[in-house]
């Protein structure tokens, strides 16, 4: 606020000071009222918190500065000032707390609102401290480098004769200076290695024992006082000396005698660069304090607030700070919820496993590959771990690479020619361009006596279906975790424009840990292409996992996916399916033509958001649906 336009009446300052506090309780009270409708209790205490503190800056300023009053004293505009700061810092963390704790379904606006009340805040402090003069510090004698006044510097002077000593002391003592003396090189780094810390040396060239330059050389030399600037004082004013000091790292050069004028600026001038030397180190320290804490984030040893001091900072890293801890306790709890909902995912795991009753299948595929024969002469058969439409599953040895692999060989009539195989050799390799932890790796294509094979990544564990199986329905935490990793892996796998075209329980495998793989990716767009409608129908499991669009035949993209991850999820929150019928065609006309009922009316335990998203991925028009996979990532995470 230029003088120009700062107030000039008790009424103008009263405005100019509570217009800012207007702006933040207004904003801050429809927040605390979207708070206490929604139940975030967290979120409403920081909100009330902010509130009481711009009431009581509206006490202090209607307490120093009433209507009745027609003058105040800069001493009153003063104490005003410093007292307005404690409602201003608490009204800013309460917003930090306030972002630091999140807030459930927050969007923009929300966060728009944030911002308004900080700025308004940011306000109310530029206000106050322009209302008053800043104070005029005395000046202090015979100052000691200890007990220097503010803004003043801590000035050693190195000199072996003691006139030129004096001379400086109380020229600069006069300019409000702390002085201290040495009267030789050797003293003035003994002073200075015993920590008597100083801004600003003003060093002597000719000295004994040890001169000038050489104090320069060793003072520059140690990191510990290299950033200290110096300024060189001689009564030898050659070029070459001058030359010589600057490329040694003095600040600057000072021949005697010293105009005091001069000595002045070039004092000023060497202690602004120091104070902006230290500002920018301060900085720089601060930085990476910001970088350590994005580094801890990564690996999870963030601790909450440990930005604090950072963020106490009026600029811009200030601000980056409170929103950086913010969000990294956002993160971390977003991390804690994910922990909590994988352990409840791996004892239900442990619980159907435990309650399961292990039989292993045993048999030929077709005749074709039996326990103990080698397919391809390399690939050793361990045991049989599947069969469904496509063909059967088995473990194997890969004995070139001594690695335990997938095998899954394929129905002829899916290799029926060699149209078919080079399609199924396209999808492969597009398939194998998903590279996710969620996603089952597919290997190769292979053919051996007439029987096609795929090689995959083998995973030790147990398909949703059979915990489905096990469990009837599953927890509602572990049903995030599921709905959580399946998004995951969709969006990657939407990003390459692979569709899956056939998620359902049997194609989602968990390992004992929790994590979630899906098998299967560019092998049901061969299957759907290889067999009509009704046989795919059945092949890929039942159309009830099948999105209206695919059953009829309709372009698809990635939108199918998400409405079979909806009847997956559904499932797993009721234990039921969204739509049966007592037949295919029955179930058909369901799927295309009921609304399936809303999960929360089976459990009334689901919260209502998550029973709305998942009818949201029922929808029978894509449009209605979650538009990507990564949308439906975050709408879980929020619920989460």
């Amino acid at each position: 606020m230029t003088d120009a336009t700062r107030p000039t009446t008790v009424s103008e300052w009263r405005h100019e000071l509570r217009t800012p506090v207007n702006h933040i309780m207004g904003y801050a009270e429809m927040l605390l009222e979207d708070a206490v409708d929604s139940g975030a209790e967290t979120q409403a205490a920081a909100l009330r918190d902010a509130v009481t503190a711009a009431r009581d800056a509206v006490t202090l300023i209607n307490t120093t500065l009433p209507p009745e009053r027609t003058d105040i004293t800069d001493a009153e505009l003063l104490t005003l000032a410093d007292s307005l700061q404690d409602p201003r810092d608490r009204v800013a963390q309460a917003m930090e707390r306030l972002v630091a704790g999140g807030a459930t379904g927050a969007g923009a606006s929300f966060h728009d609102d944030v911002r308004r009340i900080l700025r308004a805040a940011d306000r109310l402090l530029q206000v106050a401290r322009s209302v008053a003069p800043a104070p005029v510090e005395p000046q202090v004698a015979d100052a000691t480098p200890g007990d220097a006044p503010p803004g003043a510097a801590r000035i050693l002077i190195v000199d072996d004769i003691e006139e030129n000593r004096d001379v400086l002391r109380r020229r600069l003592e006069r300019e409000g200076h702390a002085v201290v003396s040495a009267e030789n090189g050797r003293q003035a780094l003994d002073l200075l290695a015993a920590g008597s810390c100083c801004d600003l040396v003003l060093l002597d060239v000719m000295m004994p024992e040890i001169d000038g330059f050489e104090v320069l050389r060793r003072l520059k030399g140690d990191t510990s006082t290299r950033d200290i600037p110096v300024i060189m004082i001689s009564a030898l004013d050659d070029v070459e000396g001058i030359g010589r000091c600057i490329e040694a790292g003095a600040e600057d050069y000072l021949p005697k005698p010293f105009d005091p004028i001069l000595l002045r600026a070039r004092i000023t001038a060497s202690l602004e660069k120091k104070r902006l030397r230290d500002q920018e180190k301060e900085y720089l320290h601060q930085v990476n304090r910001v970088i350590a804490a994005a580094t801890a984030v990564e690996t999870g040893a963030y601790e909450g607030g440990a930005l604090a001091e950072v963020a106490r900072r009026e600029d811009a890293l200030g601000r980056l700070a409170r929103v950086f801890d913010g969000m990294a306790a956002q993160v971390k709890a977003r991390e804690d919820r994910l922990r909590t909902q994988v352990r409840d995912l791996q004892r239900e795991i442990k619980a159907a496993r435990d309650t399961a009753e292990h039989a292993t299948p045993h048999g030929l595929d077709d005749g074709k590959l039996a326990v103990g024969d080698l397919l391809a002469n390399r690939y050793q058969i361990e045991a049989v771990i599947g069969a469904g439409g496509m063909g059967t599953v088995y473990r194997a040895r890969d004995t070139e690479l001594d690695e335990v692999v997938a095998i899954k060989t394929l129905r002829p009539e899916f290799v029926s020619d060699d149209k078919l195989v080079e399609r199924f050799k396209s999808e492969i390799r597009l398939a194998r361009r998903i590279s996710h932890q969620n996603v089952v790796r597919t290997h190769d294509l292979g053919e051996w006596k007439g029987l096609y094979y795929l090689t995959m990544e083998l995973v030790e564990g147990l398909t949703v279906r059979e915990l489905l199986d096990q469990r009837g329905r599953l927890e509602i935490s572990s049903t995030i975790a599921i709905g959580r990793q399946l998004a995951a892996s969709l969006a990657v796998a939407h990003e390459q424009s692979v569709i899956h075209r056939d998620i359902k329980p049997q194609n989602l495998l968990l390992d004992a840990s929790g994590v979630l793989k899906v098998m299967d990716f560019g092998v049901a767009r061969l299957a759907e292409r290889s067999v009509n409608l009704t046989e795919a129908g059945l092949i890929l499991g039942t159309p009830a996992y099948m999105s209206p669009e695919q059953i009829i035949g309709e372009e698809i993209d990635g939108r199918t996916d998400l409405y079979a991850a909806g009847v997956v999820l559904y499932e797993c929150l009721t234990g039921r399916l969204p739509f049966d019928g007592h037949s295919v065609v029955s179930l058909i006309a369901k799927v295309l033509n009921d609304e399936a009922p809303p999960p929360l009316e089976a459990n009334a335990d689901i919260p209502p958001a998550l029973s709305g998203l998942v009818q949201g991925l029922l929808a029978k028009d894509p449009a209605d649906r979650p538009q990507s996979a990564a949308e439906l990532a975050t709408q879980l995470d929020r619920l989460g």
